[in-house]
Protein backbone atom coordinates (compact mmCIF):
# COMPACT_ATOMS: atom_id res chain seq x y z
CA UNK A 1 0.00 0.00 0.00
CA UNK A 2 1.18 3.49 -0.95
CA UNK A 3 2.53 6.11 1.97
CA UNK A 4 0.68 9.32 1.70
CA UNK A 5 2.86 12.36 3.13
CA UNK A 6 0.40 15.01 4.76
CA UNK A 7 -0.40 18.39 6.10
CA UNK A 8 -3.08 19.31 8.16
CA UNK A 9 -4.29 21.49 11.10
CA UNK A 10 -5.96 19.92 14.42
CA UNK A 11 -8.85 20.84 16.27
CA UNK A 12 -6.96 23.53 17.61
CA UNK A 13 -5.88 25.18 14.47
CA UNK A 14 -2.21 23.96 14.99
CA UNK A 15 -0.72 22.41 11.36
CA UNK A 16 0.92 19.31 11.87
CA UNK A 17 2.06 17.03 9.07
CA UNK A 18 2.80 13.34 9.20
CA UNK A 19 2.98 9.69 6.89
CA UNK A 20 -0.28 8.12 6.70
CA UNK A 21 -1.08 4.94 4.63
CA UNK A 22 -3.64 4.85 1.83
CA UNK A 23 -5.04 3.49 -0.58
CA UNK A 24 -4.92 7.34 -2.40
CA UNK A 25 -5.29 10.72 -2.09
CA UNK A 26 -9.03 10.65 -1.49
CA UNK A 27 -8.68 7.54 1.18
CA UNK A 28 -6.10 9.63 3.22
CA UNK A 29 -8.02 12.77 3.22
CA UNK A 30 -11.26 11.16 4.73
CA UNK A 31 -9.12 9.18 7.12
CA UNK A 32 -7.57 12.43 8.51
CA UNK A 33 -11.17 13.96 8.24
CA UNK A 34 -12.29 11.03 10.26
CA UNK A 35 -9.73 11.84 12.22
CA UNK A 36 -10.71 15.10 13.25
CA UNK A 37 -7.87 16.81 11.52
CA UNK A 38 -8.66 19.13 8.37
CA UNK A 39 -5.95 17.92 5.25
CA UNK A 40 -4.21 20.89 3.74
CA UNK A 41 -1.54 18.98 1.32
CA UNK A 42 -1.63 15.30 0.39
CA UNK A 43 1.46 14.07 -1.84
CA UNK A 44 2.93 10.87 -2.79
CA UNK A 45 5.65 9.74 0.28
CA UNK A 46 9.18 8.53 -1.58
CA UNK A 47 12.68 7.78 0.47
CA UNK A 48 15.05 8.76 -1.49
CA UNK A 49 17.67 6.22 -2.48
CA UNK A 50 20.52 6.92 -1.20
CA UNK A 51 22.74 5.15 -4.04
CA UNK A 52 21.44 7.55 -6.51
CA UNK A 53 21.98 10.82 -4.26
CA UNK A 54 25.96 9.09 -3.54
CA UNK A 55 26.04 8.55 -7.70
CA UNK A 56 25.08 12.09 -8.15
CA UNK A 57 27.68 13.48 -5.73
CA UNK A 58 30.15 11.87 -7.13
CA UNK A 59 29.91 12.74 -10.68
CA UNK A 60 28.17 16.08 -9.80
CA UNK A 61 25.05 15.76 -11.87
CA UNK A 62 23.68 19.02 -12.83
CA UNK A 63 20.46 19.79 -11.92
CA UNK A 64 18.64 21.38 -15.47
CA UNK A 65 17.89 24.40 -15.71
CA UNK A 66 15.00 26.84 -16.04
CA UNK A 67 15.71 26.53 -20.08
CA UNK A 68 15.88 22.63 -20.05
CA UNK A 69 12.06 22.70 -17.88
CA UNK A 70 11.07 25.60 -20.38
CA UNK A 71 11.68 23.42 -23.51
CA UNK A 72 10.18 20.06 -21.53
CA UNK A 73 7.08 21.92 -21.17
CA UNK A 74 7.41 23.70 -24.58
CA UNK A 75 7.30 20.12 -25.98
CA UNK A 76 4.23 18.53 -23.71
CA UNK A 77 2.06 21.24 -24.62
CA UNK A 78 2.72 20.45 -28.53
CA UNK A 79 2.27 16.93 -27.63
CA UNK A 80 -1.29 17.18 -25.60
CA UNK A 81 -2.07 20.05 -28.29
CA UNK A 82 -2.01 17.36 -30.87
CA UNK A 83 -3.99 14.70 -28.69
CA UNK A 84 -0.87 12.28 -27.92
CA UNK A 85 -1.56 9.99 -25.03
CA UNK A 86 0.05 11.40 -21.79
CA UNK A 87 2.29 8.50 -21.48
CA UNK A 88 3.60 8.17 -25.28
CA UNK A 89 3.54 11.61 -24.13
CA UNK A 90 6.18 11.65 -21.34
CA UNK A 91 8.11 9.02 -23.10
CA UNK A 92 9.07 10.59 -26.24
CA UNK A 93 10.33 14.16 -24.58
CA UNK A 94 12.59 11.71 -22.01
CA UNK A 95 14.53 10.32 -24.69
CA UNK A 96 15.17 13.75 -26.34
CA UNK A 97 16.03 15.18 -22.84
CA UNK A 98 19.73 16.13 -22.92
CA UNK A 99 19.92 16.22 -18.93
CA UNK A 100 20.63 13.10 -17.33
CA UNK A 101 19.00 13.91 -14.02
CA UNK A 102 15.92 15.63 -15.84
CA UNK A 103 15.60 11.94 -18.36
CA UNK A 104 16.05 9.50 -15.03
CA UNK A 105 13.26 11.53 -13.54
CA UNK A 106 10.82 11.57 -16.57
CA UNK A 107 11.72 7.29 -16.43
CA UNK A 108 10.45 7.25 -12.92
CA UNK A 109 7.19 9.54 -13.90
CA UNK A 110 6.51 6.68 -16.69
CA UNK A 111 6.52 3.86 -14.14
CA UNK A 112 3.18 6.68 -12.07
CA UNK A 113 1.77 6.51 -15.18
CA UNK A 114 1.42 3.07 -15.97
CA UNK A 115 0.32 2.74 -12.29
CA UNK A 116 -2.24 4.61 -13.08
CA UNK A 117 -1.87 7.59 -10.72
CA UNK A 118 -1.72 11.08 -12.14
CA UNK A 119 1.10 13.29 -13.84
CA UNK A 120 1.90 15.85 -10.63
CA UNK A 121 2.01 12.37 -8.36
CA UNK A 122 5.27 11.73 -10.56
CA UNK A 123 6.60 14.79 -10.40
CA UNK A 124 6.23 15.51 -7.02
CA UNK A 125 8.74 12.58 -6.37
CA UNK A 126 11.14 14.92 -7.48
CA UNK A 127 10.79 18.12 -5.26
CA UNK A 128 14.57 19.06 -6.07
CA UNK A 129 13.93 18.34 -10.34
CA UNK A 130 10.45 20.15 -10.96
CA UNK A 131 9.58 23.71 -8.95
CA UNK A 132 6.40 23.59 -6.12
CA UNK A 133 4.40 26.05 -8.51
CA UNK A 134 5.27 24.02 -11.64
CA UNK A 135 3.91 20.92 -9.92
CA UNK A 136 0.66 22.76 -8.55
CA UNK A 137 -0.02 24.03 -11.87
CA UNK A 138 -0.11 20.97 -13.05
CA UNK A 139 -2.07 19.52 -10.68
CA UNK A 140 -4.67 22.33 -11.54
CA UNK A 141 -4.45 21.55 -15.30
CA UNK A 142 -5.37 17.41 -15.09
CA UNK A 143 -8.50 18.78 -12.43
CA UNK A 144 -9.10 21.06 -15.06
CA UNK A 145 -8.97 18.84 -18.26
CA UNK A 146 -6.44 22.03 -19.75
CA UNK A 147 -2.99 20.33 -19.40
CA UNK A 148 -2.01 21.84 -22.76
CA UNK A 149 -2.91 25.24 -21.86
CA UNK A 150 -1.21 24.77 -18.27
CA UNK A 151 1.95 23.81 -19.82
CA UNK A 152 1.89 26.95 -22.40
CA UNK A 153 1.94 28.77 -19.79
CA UNK A 154 4.43 27.25 -17.58
CA UNK A 155 7.08 27.09 -20.40
CA UNK A 156 6.20 30.94 -20.94
CA UNK A 157 6.39 31.56 -17.25
CA UNK A 158 10.23 29.62 -17.50
CA UNK A 159 11.07 31.61 -20.45
CA UNK A 160 10.37 35.12 -18.75
CA UNK A 161 12.60 33.56 -15.34
CA UNK A 162 15.15 32.71 -17.22
CA UNK A 163 14.97 36.05 -19.09
CA UNK A 164 14.64 37.94 -15.99
CA UNK A 165 18.23 35.97 -14.09
CA UNK A 166 20.10 36.81 -17.18
CA UNK A 167 19.00 40.17 -16.57
CA UNK A 168 20.03 40.29 -12.72
CA UNK A 169 23.54 38.41 -13.70
CA UNK A 170 24.07 41.11 -16.44
CA UNK A 171 23.66 43.46 -13.74
CA UNK A 172 26.10 42.21 -11.27
CA UNK A 173 28.60 40.83 -13.90
CA UNK A 174 29.74 43.98 -15.19
CA UNK A 175 30.31 45.95 -11.58
CA UNK A 176 32.43 42.59 -10.59
CA UNK A 177 34.85 42.72 -14.03
CA UNK A 178 35.01 46.51 -12.82
CA UNK A 179 36.53 45.58 -9.56
CA UNK A 180 38.77 42.89 -10.20
CA UNK A 181 40.37 44.84 -13.16
CA UNK A 182 41.04 47.47 -10.60
CA UNK A 183 42.55 44.43 -8.19
CA UNK A 184 44.89 43.59 -10.98
CA UNK A 185 46.08 46.98 -11.33
CA UNK A 186 46.61 47.67 -7.99
CA UNK A 187 48.56 44.48 -7.87
CA UNK A 188 50.67 45.68 -10.46
CA UNK A 189 51.66 48.56 -9.10
CA UNK A 190 52.64 47.42 -6.03
CA UNK A 191 54.74 44.48 -7.57
CA UNK A 192 56.38 46.40 -10.03
CA UNK A 193 56.11 49.83 -10.62
CA UNK A 194 56.78 51.19 -6.98
CA UNK A 195 59.59 48.96 -6.40
CA UNK A 196 61.35 50.43 -9.30
CA UNK A 197 60.93 53.69 -8.50
CA UNK A 198 62.07 52.79 -4.73
CA UNK A 199 65.04 51.52 -5.75
CA UNK A 200 65.87 54.92 -7.42
CA UNK A 201 64.82 56.85 -4.41
CA UNK A 202 66.61 54.82 -2.24
CA UNK A 203 69.73 55.64 -4.32
CA UNK A 204 70.10 59.44 -3.23
CA UNK A 205 69.79 58.33 0.70
CA UNK A 206 67.45 61.57 1.03
CA UNK A 207 64.24 62.14 3.19
CA UNK A 208 61.22 60.79 1.22
CA UNK A 209 57.76 62.56 1.34
CA UNK A 210 54.97 61.08 3.64
CA UNK A 211 52.75 60.07 0.37
CA UNK A 212 56.41 58.47 -1.09
CA UNK A 213 56.83 56.25 2.33
CA UNK A 214 53.28 55.09 2.17
CA UNK A 215 53.34 54.02 -1.22
CA UNK A 216 57.09 52.54 -0.85
CA UNK A 217 55.35 50.45 2.62
CA UNK A 218 52.38 49.42 1.11
CA UNK A 219 54.12 48.04 -1.72
CA UNK A 220 56.82 46.18 0.31
CA UNK A 221 54.11 44.80 2.03
CA UNK A 222 52.73 43.03 -1.36
CA UNK A 223 56.14 42.05 -1.88
CA UNK A 224 56.89 40.26 1.41
CA UNK A 225 54.13 39.93 3.36
CA UNK A 226 52.60 38.84 0.27
CA UNK A 227 51.13 35.44 1.95
CA UNK A 228 49.06 37.82 4.82
CA UNK A 229 47.14 39.33 2.31
CA UNK A 230 46.64 36.23 0.44
CA UNK A 231 45.21 34.30 3.61
CA UNK A 232 43.17 37.42 4.43
CA UNK A 233 41.51 36.90 1.07
CA UNK A 234 41.21 33.65 1.18
CA UNK A 235 39.67 33.49 4.78
CA UNK A 236 37.02 36.29 3.59
CA UNK A 237 35.81 34.11 0.53
CA UNK A 238 35.84 31.03 3.35
CA UNK A 239 33.73 33.06 5.61
CA UNK A 240 31.83 34.84 3.37
CA UNK A 241 30.89 31.52 2.29
CA UNK A 242 30.12 29.63 5.44
CA UNK A 243 27.84 33.02 6.33
CA UNK A 244 25.52 32.89 3.63
CA UNK A 245 25.35 29.19 3.84
CA UNK A 246 23.64 30.06 7.40
CA UNK A 247 19.92 31.30 7.71
CA UNK A 248 20.65 34.70 9.50
CA UNK A 249 23.81 35.03 7.38
CA UNK A 250 22.16 34.58 3.98
CA UNK A 251 19.12 36.64 5.29
CA UNK A 252 21.13 39.89 6.03
CA UNK A 253 23.29 39.09 2.52
CA UNK A 254 19.81 38.89 0.68
CA UNK A 255 18.18 42.13 2.19
CA UNK A 256 21.37 44.44 1.65
CA UNK A 257 21.87 43.05 -1.65
CA UNK A 258 18.72 44.95 -2.48
CA UNK A 259 19.99 48.45 -0.99
CA UNK A 260 23.52 48.14 -3.12
CA UNK A 261 24.31 51.31 -5.26
CA UNK A 262 23.38 51.07 -9.09
CA UNK A 263 22.85 46.88 -8.93
CA UNK A 264 20.46 47.16 -5.84
CA UNK A 265 17.58 48.55 -7.80
CA UNK A 266 17.69 46.98 -10.30
CA UNK A 267 17.64 43.78 -8.45
CA UNK A 268 15.08 44.69 -6.49
CA UNK A 269 12.81 45.06 -9.94
CA UNK A 270 13.63 42.03 -11.11
CA UNK A 271 12.32 40.31 -8.22
CA UNK A 272 8.98 42.25 -7.85
CA UNK A 273 8.49 41.51 -12.00
CA UNK A 274 9.22 37.74 -10.89
CA UNK A 275 6.61 37.57 -8.14
CA UNK A 276 3.77 39.74 -10.19
CA UNK A 277 4.21 37.14 -13.46
CA UNK A 278 4.20 34.47 -10.94
CA UNK A 279 0.84 35.59 -9.07
CA UNK A 280 -0.73 36.27 -12.31
CA UNK A 281 0.32 32.65 -13.64
CA UNK A 282 -1.26 31.25 -10.57
CA UNK A 283 -4.63 32.91 -10.39
CA UNK A 284 -5.18 33.02 -14.19
CA UNK A 285 -4.77 28.90 -13.67
CA UNK A 286 -7.28 28.58 -11.08
CA UNK A 287 -4.53 27.84 -7.84
CA UNK A 288 -6.23 29.12 -4.14
CA UNK A 289 -4.80 32.57 -2.98
CA UNK A 290 -3.09 30.60 0.23
CA UNK A 291 -1.38 28.00 -1.92
CA UNK A 292 -0.02 30.73 -4.35
CA UNK A 293 1.25 32.93 -1.69
CA UNK A 294 3.25 30.27 -0.52
CA UNK A 295 4.53 28.40 -3.72
CA UNK A 296 5.65 31.73 -4.72
CA UNK A 297 7.68 32.24 -1.69
CA UNK A 298 9.58 28.80 -1.97
CA UNK A 299 10.50 30.01 -5.61
CA UNK A 300 12.09 32.96 -4.55
CA UNK A 301 15.77 33.29 -4.44
CA UNK A 302 15.96 35.75 -2.38
CA UNK A 303 15.36 34.59 1.47
CA UNK A 304 14.47 38.22 2.63
CA UNK A 305 11.72 38.63 -0.08
CA UNK A 306 10.43 35.20 0.68
CA UNK A 307 10.41 36.01 4.36
CA UNK A 308 8.27 38.88 3.42
CA UNK A 309 5.33 37.14 0.82
CA UNK A 310 5.34 34.59 3.63
CA UNK A 311 3.81 37.18 6.05
CA UNK A 312 1.21 38.10 3.51
CA UNK A 313 0.24 34.71 3.84
CA UNK A 314 -0.44 35.13 7.79
CA UNK A 315 -2.08 38.55 7.40
CA UNK A 316 -4.48 36.68 4.76
CA UNK A 317 -5.16 33.90 7.21
CA UNK A 318 -6.23 36.58 9.78
CA UNK A 319 -9.05 38.07 7.41
CA UNK A 320 -6.40 40.28 5.38
CA UNK A 321 -7.44 41.72 2.09
CA UNK A 322 -4.68 40.78 -0.58
CA UNK A 323 -3.92 44.23 -0.68
CA UNK A 324 -3.55 45.15 2.90
CA UNK A 325 -1.33 41.83 3.13
CA UNK A 326 0.63 43.21 0.53
CA UNK A 327 0.91 46.65 2.17
CA UNK A 328 1.75 45.53 5.59
CA UNK A 329 4.52 43.17 4.23
CA UNK A 330 6.51 46.31 3.44
CA UNK A 331 7.84 44.86 -0.04
CA UNK A 332 6.18 46.32 -2.95
CA UNK A 333 5.60 49.57 -4.42
CA UNK A 334 3.24 52.15 -4.66
CA UNK A 335 2.10 50.76 -8.29
CA UNK A 336 2.01 47.18 -7.66
CA UNK A 337 -0.21 48.20 -4.29
CA UNK A 338 -2.50 49.95 -6.88
CA UNK A 339 -3.02 47.51 -9.50
CA UNK A 340 -3.88 44.95 -6.71
CA UNK A 341 -6.59 46.67 -5.35
CA UNK A 342 -8.05 47.48 -8.77
CA UNK A 343 -7.46 43.76 -9.43
CA UNK A 344 -9.19 42.53 -6.22
CA UNK A 345 -11.88 45.19 -7.34
CA UNK A 346 -12.29 44.41 -10.98
CA UNK A 347 -11.44 40.61 -10.30
CA UNK A 348 -8.95 41.18 -13.55
CA UNK A 349 -5.88 40.28 -10.61
CA UNK A 350 -4.13 38.38 -13.19
CA UNK A 351 -4.24 40.68 -16.10
CA UNK A 352 -3.22 44.01 -14.14
CA UNK A 353 -0.02 41.94 -12.91
CA UNK A 354 1.16 40.66 -15.91
CA UNK A 355 1.18 44.78 -16.82
CA UNK A 356 2.90 45.58 -13.91
CA UNK A 357 5.81 42.93 -15.06
CA UNK A 358 5.73 43.87 -18.20
CA UNK A 359 6.57 47.47 -16.81
CA UNK A 360 9.32 46.38 -14.36
CA UNK A 361 10.76 44.24 -16.82
CA UNK A 362 11.16 46.95 -19.04
CA UNK A 363 12.39 49.09 -16.42
CA UNK A 364 15.25 46.56 -16.06
CA UNK A 365 16.20 46.05 -19.80
CA UNK A 366 16.71 50.05 -19.74
CA UNK A 367 18.54 50.05 -16.26
CA UNK A 368 21.04 47.10 -17.64
CA UNK A 369 21.07 49.01 -20.70
CA UNK A 370 22.76 51.78 -19.12
CA UNK A 371 24.34 50.14 -16.23
CA UNK A 372 27.64 51.10 -17.52
CA UNK A 373 27.31 54.74 -17.84
CA UNK A 374 26.07 54.48 -14.24
CA UNK A 375 28.93 53.09 -12.92
CA UNK A 376 31.41 54.39 -15.20
CA UNK A 377 31.84 57.73 -12.77
CA UNK A 378 32.66 55.78 -9.88
CA UNK A 379 35.12 54.09 -12.29
CA UNK A 380 36.65 57.45 -13.12
CA UNK A 381 36.44 58.44 -9.92
CA UNK A 382 38.48 55.47 -8.25
CA UNK A 383 41.23 55.17 -11.15
CA UNK A 384 41.46 59.20 -10.43
CA UNK A 385 42.20 58.88 -7.19
CA UNK A 386 45.08 55.61 -7.64
CA UNK A 387 46.45 57.76 -10.60
CA UNK A 388 46.62 60.86 -8.23
CA UNK A 389 48.24 58.83 -5.22
CA UNK A 390 50.57 57.15 -7.48
CA UNK A 391 51.71 61.00 -9.00
CA UNK A 392 52.19 61.98 -5.47
CA UNK A 393 54.66 59.29 -3.90
CA UNK A 394 56.57 59.54 -7.56
CA UNK A 395 56.41 62.84 -8.56
CA UNK A 396 57.03 64.99 -5.53
CA UNK A 397 60.64 63.24 -4.79
CA UNK A 398 61.77 63.55 -8.01
CA UNK A 399 60.84 67.54 -7.52
CA UNK A 400 63.03 67.74 -3.97
CA UNK A 401 65.55 66.32 -5.99
CA UNK A 402 65.64 68.29 -8.46
CA UNK A 403 65.32 71.36 -6.61
CA UNK A 404 68.30 70.26 -4.73
CA UNK A 405 70.27 69.36 -8.50
CA UNK A 406 69.37 73.16 -8.91
CA UNK A 407 71.20 74.40 -5.44
CA UNK A 408 67.42 75.86 -4.19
Amino acid sequence: MPRYEYQARNKEGKKISGIIDGQNESAVAAELIRGGTVPIAIYLYVQQEKSKNTIDALFKLELPGVEDLSFLCRQLYSLFKAGVPIVRAVRVVMESAKNFKLKRALSDILVVLEEGQALSVGMRRHPDIFPTLMVALVNVGENSGSLDAVFKQISVHFERESRTKKQIASAIRYPMIVLLVIGVAIAVINLLVVPAFAKFFHQFHSELPLPTRLLIACSDFFVNDWYFLLGGIIAFVLGFRFLINTKKGRYVWDKNKLYFPVIGDIINRALLARFARSFALCTRTGVPLLESVQMIAKTTDNVYVCEKIISMRTYIEHGESLTNAATKSEMFTLLVLQMLSIGEETGDIDKLLDEVADHYEQEVDYEVERLGDAIEPILICIIASLVLILALGVFLPMWDLWQVALGK
